[in-house]
């Protein structure tokens, strides 16, 4: 346990469960500060407190539920600290959309304070950084809710966005919290508890954090998938065909270089339980259409291209595919291709719903252009492999068997997780598997276990949301505050791919473009309900049609995913029911209002891009808008509105055009007085009540 308190010293007066300590000044200014976008929120509850980092001055927190994992549930505060960057002297106004009570501070002065809708008089933001500090104070009951908004004579009210704040990242208490959690998450990603029976520290499969339920890949049917050569080379060393696995390395002290003679052992009784179907010969001439597909689709955006050399590095993380022929036999990667998560419900791999064509083409790409390949090792005894799948601790993960050699996670606790798993060297880990941890993760990992682990036990939404985003790699494919996606960075490698095999053009034809929707305001953008059947790939039509680029489906986080990008924003799950229509503006009279503004005669043509229903857009350039019909269950009003006000605010390339001016007017004076609000509102009330 010394080594551990050691470890954790540094962190000590910061963690949320003793009593914290302001970081002295001296250690301030022996410290270098790190400038990021983004804020720093630190929450409170009785005395205790946990740091992190977040995107938005924004949350929502449902009755009942804690704001963050290492804290309970109740009445909390939250602070955040940040700058406003600007790059001009500048005018702006602020307000706060509040559930709770909020004090905003800006350059040291009180602007904002009070509950429910605060607002601003126009305030003067200096070049550069402004300093700003939001204080909330959540309801004694009931639901907690803030976003922060800004408006300007340029654009109407709108959420600031990322990219206008900047933090300082290295603070110690912001360090101290973010590395709680990434131990948090590789405790439960490592399923720790999978071999350390974890009964009364950690919850029940299925309860608290999400991840601690992940599965692992079923192992009855690998022979009928894997080559044995394979099989045994990642048994023996997993990080060297995959880095950042999370199968550890079982069999540790051989020969480096060299197969271990267990290794061989397994793979060889796996082989034996499964036989691989008849595999008949590839056609060289679904090459160049399977790299096409490659492209297209997004597959080089997590993965590097199958014939790059095998020990190149990668500046974007991508998953190497260089062993893809030596790995498999042909039928069953096609069959993995069109449902990545049989037998393994938190496969990574998302699933892209291709037809047997498609499935037959990437594999034919996969496999004729990969050239790494594993020398045969020491001859397999599927005898002794079997009796290893049980000793060697293989059922514990992929089997869900309860753990029984091991020794229990209070009783690793206790001796301060020194050997094992978390030691720094060979010798002290023994016979225990080797994880590949850096020096990093094990002292993060070992400060966590002094925690009590309670944080396991519950979640906060938004945290899962951005977790998971990292693990899915939603970024590799969509842009978000900013930053561009890993997609629009490999162009050159796409290139050469999607010229061998050219799509068709014109009018109704898919176009191949990596300008998908950027992730930035998914979260107050997207009903949750229709959110999650989206991310789950559940949803049947497909709201952009002529892009070749399809959503994959991530069904085992999409609802969790969903709920926690829209708490993030400061969104409850469902919208409030509207206000009765006034009494100057019947219902039917908006409606037939609705309906006109869609129209050319006499409204803003938007059928001329957009289909309705059934009804086709009438005059296309290039490729349509989403259908109309969609809006009504995919749109949330606090978007629709604030998208339709000023488009380009929130998307700069869209080709949708701006209609209202500077001060919220239309053309079309004879409906509403040209007032914007009210126009685009009587379109929202008409959608809501169109069906096919």
């Amino acid at each position: 346990m010394k080594l551990a308190a050691r470890l954790l010293a540094p962190l000590a007066c910061l963690l949320p469960f003793t009593l914290p300590a302001q970081e002295s000044a001296d250690r301030k200014m022996m410290r270098k500060p790190e400038p990021k976008q983004g804020v720093t929120l630190t929450f409170s509850v009785g005395g205790k407190t946990d740091t992190r980092a977040a995107r938005l001055v924004a949350l929502e927190v449902p009755a009942g539920q804690s704001a963050t994992p290492f804290l309970p549930a109740g009445p909390f505060t939250a602070r955040w600290d940040a700058s406003i960057l600007s790059d001009l002297r500048a005018e702006f106004s602020f307000a706060a959309d509040v559930r709770g009570t909020v004090k905003v501070k800006l350059n040291g002065a009180v602007i904002l304070e009070g509950s429910a809708r605060v607002e601003s008089p126009p305030i003067k933001l200096q070049k550069g950084a402004n300093p700003i500090t939001v204080e909330f104070t959540s309801p004694a009951k009931g639901e907690a809710m803030l976003r922060l908004l800004w408006s300007s004579k340029e654009f109407p009210w709108e959420p600031v966005p990322p990219t206008a704040f900047q933090h300082d990242a290295s603070a110690g208490a912001l360090l101290a919290g973010e590395g709680l959690r990434a131990a948090r998450l590789h405790f439960a990603q490592l399923r720790c508890t999978a071999c350390h029976d974890g009964a009364g520290l950690v919850p029940a499969k299925g309860e608290g954090m999400p991840e601690l339920a992940q599965d692992a890949p079923v192992l009855g049917e690998l022979g009928s998938k894997f080559h044995e050569a394979w099989l045994a080379a990642w048994i023996n060393d997993p990080h060297a065909i995959r880095p950042h696995t999370l199968m550890p390395r079982v069999f540790t002290g051989g020969k480096p270089g060299e197969i271990d003679q267990r290794a061989a052992d397994l793979a060889a009784y796996f082989v034996a339980q499964g036989k691989p179907a008849e595999a008949k010969p590839l056609d060289p001439a679904l090459l160049p259409q399977g790299g096409a597909l490659f492209a297209n689709l997004g597959c080089i955006a997590c993965h590097t291209r199958p014939d790059a050399e095998a020990a190149a590095k990668d500046e974007h993380n991508r998953i190497p595919l260089a062993h893809v022929r030596a790995k498999w036999h042909a039928p069953a990667l096609t069959a993995y291709l069109k449902d990545p998560a049989q037998g393994f419900a938190w496969s990574r791999m998302p699933h892209f719903r291709l037809s047997d064509d498609e499935a037959a083409k990437l594999t034919a790409y996969l496999f004729l252009s990969a050239k790494r390949e594993f020398p045969a090792g020491p001859k397999g005894d599927a005898t002794r492999g079997a009796q290893l799948l049980v000793s060697a601790g293989c059922l514990n993960c992929h089997a869900g068997l309860p753990p029984t050699t091991a020794p229990t996670l209070a009783a690793t606790l206790q001796t301060g997780w020194l050997k094992g798993c978390l030691a720094p060297d060979a010798t002290a880990r023994g016979k225990a598997p080797d994880f590949a941890l850096t020096a990093t993760q094990r002292e993060a990992l070992a400060a966590f276990a002094t925690t009590g682990l309670g944080s396991l036990k519950q979640d906060a939404p938004a945290e899962f949301a951005e977790r998971q985003i990292t693990a899915q790699r939603c970024i590799a494919c969509h842009a978000r505050d900013g930053h561009a996606s890993v997609w629009s960075q490999v162009e050159s490698e796409m290139e050469p791919l999607k010229a061998a095999a050219p799509l068709e053009e014109g009018e109704g034809h898919p176009i191949a473009t990596t300008a998908l929707p950027a992730l930035t305001w998914l979260g107050e953008k997207l009903h949750p309900e229709y959110m999650a059947k989206f991310i789950a790939g559940q949803e049947k039509t497909k709201p952009r049609p002529w892009l070749v680029a399809r959503m994959p489906g991530f069904p085992a986080v999409s609802t969790g995913l969903a709920h926690g990008l829209a708490h993030s924003h400061g969104f409850p799950l469902t919208d409030p029911a509207p206000a009765a229509a006034p009494a100057a503006a019947p219902a039917a009279a908006k409606l037939q209002a609705g309906e006109t503004l869609l129209t050319e005669n006499g409204g803003f043509n938007c059928r001329q891009c957009h289909g309705l229903g059934d009804r086709a857009a009438t005059a296309v350039f290039e490729a349509p808008g989403p259908n109309l019909d969609l809006t009504r269950i995919r749109i949330r009003p606090h978007y629709y509105h604030r998208w339709l006000l000023f488009p380009q605010r929130i998307d700069p390339d869209t080709k949708m055009p701006r209609f209202a001016d500077d001060t919220g007017k239309t053309a079309l004076t004879d409906l509403f007085g040209g007032k914007a609000s009210e126009q685009y509102d009587a379109i929202w009330q008409y959608l809501q009540t169109f069906k096919k």
